[in-house]
């Protein structure tokens, strides 16, 4: 299998991404380009380049000659963002699985194995590159560049919980997460109809575990009083 080197940009927004899963950058904190082009030993330029990946990516909002913010998800931001990624991560799978092949097989491989170590140390930096490279591969090998390209608008998904502010909300059993995509990997290879199934009810499962975790978050940040009146009939 043919590993094609990252450019410099490509690892700047890794290494962006990486600050903001491990808490380093905060939802709504701002990124300014001189500081992160000293930090990370690159132009202005190539922080430039990588920060109008992530705003394309939903992950940053980056406003012309102005200045870039880290995004807030709101739970209704992650309900749309969800209900998208319903529709077009299934049609991603069945694709790659009617193209099923051993170099696919051992790509998807191995970000499960990535997410398995980095779940065995409870390293969230590591887990959070592992699941979001995990998914843009499978758009990039459903071979299909409008899935490819629509893929992009969704790619924050699964930093949801991160753009929250809410890392609590983070599933608690990484170890169960890690799981979760190598049944996805098994399902692609039993057939087109079974890896949208299985992608589906995984997004399904994952979408009410946010809506549970953030009300409980909401409910909690009320004011005692507001509380009160909710349980007066």
């Amino acid at each position: 299998m043919q590993i094609n080197p990252l450019t410099r940009t490509e690892q700047v927004r890794r290494a962006i991404l990486q600050q903001i899963l491990t808490g380093i950058l905060r939802p709504g904190q701002r990124l300014l380009e001189a500081k992160l082009s000293k930090e990370l030993g690159v132009s202005q330029a190539t922080v430039n380049a990588a920060l109008q990946d992530l705003h394309n990516q939903g992950v940053v909002t980056k406003l012309l000659n102005r200045s870039t913010r880290v995004n807030r998800y709101t739970l209704a931001d992650i309900e749309n963002l969800f209900a998208v990624r319903a529709l077009l991560e299934p049609a991603a799978v069945a694709a790659v699985s009617a193209a099923w092949s051993s170099e696919a097989q051992a790509c998807l491989q191995e970000q499960v194995d990535q997410l398995r170590r980095a779940a065995s140390t409870n390293d969230l930096g590591k887990l959070g590159i592992a699941d979001y490279t995990f998914h843009q591969e499978i758009y990039r090998l459903s071979g299909n560049p409008f899935l490819m390209q629509a893929s992009q608008a969704i790619a924050a998904a699964p930093l949801a919980y991160i753009l929250c502010d809410h890392v609590e909300a983070l599933p608690e059993d990484f170890l169960a997460m890690a799981e979760d995509h190598q049944d996805i990997v098994l399902a692609i290879a039993e057939g087109p109809e079974a890896a949208a199934r299985v992608t589906r009810k995984i997004i399904e499962e994952s979408l009410n575990h946010s809506r549970q975790a953030l009300q409980q978050f909401s409910a909690e940040s009320r004011p005692p009083e507001l509380l009160e009146a909710k349980r007066v009939p």
